[in-house]
């Protein structure tokens, strides 16, 4: 059976139905029987050689979400700084003692 790679477009003979890579550009490309449709995903027919759920590459876990900065400027210099869950920081440029504003729970330390 002769087929055409899904990336490159190249043709390419294989005995049946399967996995196989494409000789030109390694692309693996799923061959199915004839009377088997092809998977639809969104409604849609897939484009040959697509990655579908199940077959190739698994999907990668979403990335977790950015933490929150929050970042204060120092009264006594105007130094911008980035601080963590506390209560009371010391300005980085001038040493100064900066209120947060955050409120931090006392049981947890």
């Amino acid at each position: 059976m002769r087929v055409r790679c899904g990336a490159c477009r190249t043709e390419f003979e294989v005995p049946g139905a399967g996995r196989y890579a494409c000789p030109a550009c390694g692309s693996v490309n799923v061959v199915r029987n004839g009377n088997q449709p092809p998977p639809n995903i969104g409604g849609y027919p897939t484009a040959p050689g697509a990655l579908v759920e199940g077959v190739g590459a698994p999907t990668p876990p979403p990335t977790p979400p950015e933490p929150s900065v929050t970042r204060i400027r120092c009264p006594e210099c105007g130094f911008n700084f980035v601080v963590g869950e506390i209560a009371v920081a010391t300005c980085p440029m001038c040493s100064a003692e900066v209120e947060t504003g955050i409120e931090v729970d006392e049981s947890e330390e």
